[in-house]
């Protein structure tokens, strides 16, 4: 469920909603263009749009300057092209063989890494009398998928011979670019730098390189090549500690929710379950309709802040499923009273990196993992000159699918 106003989300019963400021959206995406003036800027929007929604999302990078999307899986692709998105869309992995009909009807950019995969779809193009153009997944030292050095020549000739296919680009992916001076970005990079060149003295220049993920892009100039792909960045998040202040990026992700209850219980009283969490004297405590099935974690039991009016109360015991509750001690909140879980509340703000300290995780997970039960509340859907300015220009230099 996406895309509704706030007065929708109440109407609908919901206590719970993510605010998605399409504004800040935009803004990071002309921040992070300016970092990489020669490049392209992919808009990554897999994920849900890391959490975030789509295909609002999508719309505010395409009209931020994005010159094309990247998702993971087909079938986010294709939400993008039921809602009206005609810009290129690249697949990071190879579906089912089955989907390669489906990836040429909607005009999607494959990427290609096995020669099983490669032939399904260079068969479906020909079948319809075309020739599709696909990005090479190169294998630079992460190991996850793509062809190995050792393997690119007998692969790129391979996929040469298949004349249903063209090669449009290739590509890798960094493993700990947000690792600060780490030896091995180097390594990957100077591998992709080798493998380019031994494939473009066969192919010759092929229009696309591209390797840089939201690190690479904030802080290795030498890997945008001709394109950059930054996600978490672009959604104001910061992708490395070292990397914080390295951009104006600001957080586009709010989750808040209104008290359903409130009451006094007395000293002594144990709360929530397993009666972990204590009162020691009498106090007020309110109920947050928020809980692990809306991907508030059970985790945060007792570690973790909310904001109410601007201050800071603890986690009371356990997360539940659908609520948890909060001893406010004294002060007089109600039913109704918003409690902010991510984003600012006056002066204090509850960050994404915040909540993944506690976790001893990411922020990535934790903006990710916001079930779809939790409505989004776009803010800022009107771009404002700039934003427009950057539209017009990447639609007078892309061409839409057909």
């Amino acid at each position: 469920m996406s895309g509704l106003t706030r007065a929708e989300v109440e109407a609908r019963g919901h206590g719970l909603w993510a605010e998605i400021d399409l504004g800040a959206v935009r803004h990071n995406l002309i921040e992070l263009q300016a970092k990489a003036p020669g490049s392209e800027v992919m808009g990554v929007v897999k994920g849900y749009a890391y959490g975030h929604g789509n295909p609002a999302v999508a719309r505010a990078m395409l009209q931020a300057g994005a010159g094309r999307l990247g998702v993971a899986r087909v079938a986010e692709a294709l939400h993008l092209r039921e809602a009206g998105i005609s810009a290129p869309i690249h697949v990071f992995t190879e579906p089912p063989p089955r989907s390669a009909v489906t990836m040429l009807d909607y005009g999607l950019t494959p990427t290609v890494y096995t020669e099983g995969f490669a032939a399904d779809l260079s068969n479906a193009a020909l079948a319809v009398g075309r020739r599709v153009g696909v990005h090479v997944k190169l294998d630079s030292g992460m190991h996850r998928v793509g062809v190995m050095a050792d393997d690119v020549p007998n692969a790129i000739r391979t996929l040469r011979s298949l004349k249903g296919i063209s090669i449009e680009g290739v590509w890798s992916h960094f493993a700990v670019a947000d690792l600060p001076d780490h030896p091995f970005t180097q390594k990957q990079l100077k591998l992709f730098h080798e493998l380019v060149d031994e494939i473009e003295s066969v192919t010759g220049p092929l229009p696309y390189k591209h390797m840089a993920n939201s690190a690479a892009t904030l802080s290795l100039p030498e890997a945008h090549f001709d394109m950059v792909r930054p996600g978490v960045a672009a959604y104001g998040l910061w992708p490395a500690e070292h990397l914080v202040g390295g951009a104006d990026l600001r957080p586009a992700m709010s989750l808040r929710a209104r008290i359903n209850a409130s009451r006094f219980v007395p000293a002594g009283e144990r709360l929530s379950y397993g009666l972990r969490y204590e009162l020691e004297r009498d106090a007020r405590v309110v109920t947050v309709p928020a809980g692990y099935a809306d991907g508030y974690d059970r985790g945060l039991s007792g570690q973790a802040d909310v904001l109410i009016g601007g201050m800071r109360y603890r986690v009371s015991g356990t997360v539940c499923m659908d609520q948890f509750l909060v001893d406010v001690g004294d002060e007089p909140l109600d039913v109704g009273d918003i409690a902010t879980l991510i984003g600012a509340d006056g002066a204090e703000r509850i960050s994404a990196e915040e909540l993944a300290r506690h976790l001893g995780t990411i922020n990535y997970e934790i903006i990710t993992r916001i079930a779809s039960r939790v409505p989004r509340v776009y803010l800022n859907e009107v771009a404002d000159e700039r934003v427009e300015d950057a539209d017009d220009e990447r639609r007078r230099t892309s061409t839409p699918y057909s």
